[in-house]
């Protein structure tokens, strides 16, 4: 399998045992790949200068318990030897709207996956590697978080992440990538709809009942009173892609 990434949004999506997190963890020196081989700009993942250049989540990434929301994100920029961590810490606290003073025990689960995520971000790494970031959020601290992905790779960052939400995919990925021990596919949701189809399709819903039509079927629906015309979402191409794989 190859593929190459250096800016954007690129979503991972697979089944459950794809081996998602088993390509991250690879990706970020975790696991050392069997066969193959993964640079990072040059560099293998093991590299000092590589590992410079990511700022990692793990799905079972947990914080540090007895700092304060505050000093934990300030940890991390430390650790990166950010300038003027102070601003920076402030910067970030605002950014993901958390209350600098509390201590991240005391925290609800969601609102500690945002302390780690923003103390992630507080390494400003060139490359984010997300495992499942948003599992956890409430719905108001998801759209934060998805703000933040879209200002960051407006910036000219490089974001990798899984996730099971697929709404979450359409909304976020510049490019998909469909995984199950191998790439499976890779491309924008236009290429995977024409993967899927071979040309462009549209769904169309008559009471109770959907279905996949060429855009030149279309006037054959018109004439129903009650009917909805769309596009396919990404859910709708995941499910019918696994479907003609198998």
């Amino acid at each position: 399998m190859n593929f190459r990434f250096n800016r954007g949004i690129l979503v991972i999506l697979g089944p459950n045992g794809a081996g998602k997190t088993t390509l991250l963890r690879q990706i970020y020196d975790d696991l050392k790949p069997d066969r193959g081989e993964i640079l990072i700009d040059g560099f293998k993942p093991s590299d000092k200068r590589a590992k410079r250049l990511l700022g990692i989540m793990p799905q079972n990434a947990e914080p540090i318990f007895n700092l304060t929301v505050y000093d934990h994100i300030k940890f991390f920029a430390k650790i990166r030897g950010i300038k003027d961590v102070d601003r920076t810490t402030k910067e970030i606290v605002k950014l993901f709207d958390l209350d600098p003073r509390k201590r991240v025990n005391g925290l609800s689960g969601g609102q500690k996956r945002r302390v780690m995520l923003a103390s992630v971000l507080a390494l400003n790494p060139k490359y984010l590697i997300l495992d499942e970031p948003t599992v956890g959020l409430d719905l108001e601290s998801r759209h934060i978080t998805h703000d933040i992905f879209r200002e960051l790779a407006s910036e000219g960052k490089g974001i990798i992440f899984t996730t099971h939400y697929l709404e979450e995919a359409e909304k976020l990925a510049e490019r998909v990538i469909l995984f199950s021990r191998k790439v499976l596919f890779d491309g924008s949701k236009e290429e995977l709809m024409r993967k899927v189809f071979s040309e462009d399709i549209y769904v169309v819903k008559v009471g109770d009942k959907e279905l996949f039509i060429k855009k030149e079927e279309i006037s054959k629906y018109i004439c129903f009173n009650d009917i909805e015309i769309r596009r396919p979402t990404l859910e709708e191409l995941y499910h019918e892609f696994l479907r003609k794989s198998n």
